[in-house]
């Protein structure tokens, strides 16, 4: 056969696809699938890009946004940046072991071995000043209510105050190491989880008390390590172990999931969040998977923000909202973390801080 007639028959093949195409979006539910199609692809994913980048000389070892300001802790020191770089305050800690909690509203720096607690709101001003006498080995807070984690020689305990120090409740773990704890969000109840190592296995022990100390109930999982604990809705307790995640209430399991290379989770008012190995799953409050994507670059935290789901690792960050990719950004340098802010995305590096509008 010639050139002409394989030349001939190419095009007669095209004519008859290019035909079939236009057959096949002549029908306006083909239409609206093609064009459906190209939402759910990355045609539309939005490459985010850098506005202005702040520098830093400080160590940092924690970082939190309050609205659009930037608070760093490290060198036993708080300073508050604004995004072009200005410092509005800076306070510095000479006290023995100064840590910093970022609570919602406020911020808590404390000494670890005497117990020391400064409350400050993101102003700069002292607003408390708590004098525990125990030494703390970590705090968390909750509207209103402070939960101090608690080491004396070989015992740990939970100590839950109110914000003026009175003590609200004092839990003895009796030789067991605390690996968790939690407080649901209207501080009626509260999660204890612990670490048992006698006998041949070790042994997770999940207690849930009043908030005035009354016991209410009890679980245990077999050789696993509880990571998170948190309330629902309906107030069952939702745990996440390094082998899968649990809803339990009144001791019983109510469904588990099991995932491998757990790396973190988030949950909002609706749903959880898990982020394991290269994949984000959405589960609801009653064990159903929602969404289940998974991705080439590899992704170690959950961010939520602005009806957005933020995943960043390394180098790479996008958002996700309903399941589908809308933005992304590449880094040259690696990150140490992802804030929020308004309407822009905070990256802190070890030397910098990149502001990144949406």
């Amino acid at each position: 056969m010639d050139h002409k007639g394989i030349k001939s028959k190419g095009f007669k093949f095209f004519v008859i696809i290019f035909i079939g195409i236009i057959l096949l979006f002549s029908k306006r539910e083909n239409q609206e699938k093609f064009i459906n199609f190209i939402k759910d692809s990355k045609i539309g994913v939005k490459e985010l890009e850098l506005k202005n980048s702040i520098p830093i000389d400080i160590n940092i070892d924690q970082a939190a946004t309050y609205g659009d300001s930037i608070i760093l802790w490290g060198e036993n020191r708080l300073k508050k940046l604004k995004l072009d770089g200005k410092v509005e305050w800076e306070k510095e800690f000479n006290t023995d072991e100064p840590l910093a909690y970022f609570g919602k509203e406020e911020i808590f720096v404390y000494e670890r071995p005497t117990g020391q607690v400064y409350i400050l709101n993101p102003q700069g001003e002292t607003i408390d000043n708590l004098k525990l006498n125990m030494e703390i080995y970590n705090i968390a807070e909750n509207s209103g209510v402070i939960l101090a984690h608690i080491k004396e020689e070989d015992n740990e305990k939970i100590n839950i105050l109110d914000k003026k120090g009175n003590l609200i409740e004092e839990r003895s773990t009796e030789n067991k190491n605390i690996l968790t704890y939690c407080i649901d969000k209207n501080n009626k109840s509260y999660g204890l989880a612990t670490l048992n190592l006698k006998g041949e296995n070790l042994k997770t022990e999940i207690q849930i008390h009043g908030i005035e100390g009354e016991f209410l109930w009890t679980a245990y999982l077999d050789n696993e390590i509880a990571m998170y604990l948190n309330f629902d809705d309906k107030n069952n307790l939702i745990v996440l172990s390094d082998k899968g995640i649990y809803q339990i209430n009144d001791g019983s399991i109510l469904w588990k999931k099991q995932f491998q290379l757990i790396k973190d989770i988030y949950m909002d008012d609706e749903n959880i969040h898990i982020l394991y190995g290269n994949t984000l799953e959405t589960i609801s409050f009653d064990g159903r998977t929602l969404e289940k994507d998974s991705f080439t670059e590899e992704y170690r935290k959950i961010l939520y923000f602005d009806r957005y789901i933020v995943l960043y690792g390394n180098n790479h960050i996008i958002g996700l909202k309903e399941g589908r990719e809308v933005f992304k950004y590449k880094s040259e340098d690696p990150i140490i973390k992802v804030m929020k802010g308004v309407q822009k995305l905070i990256v802190v590096y070890e030397d910098k801080i990149d502001i990144i509008p949406l």
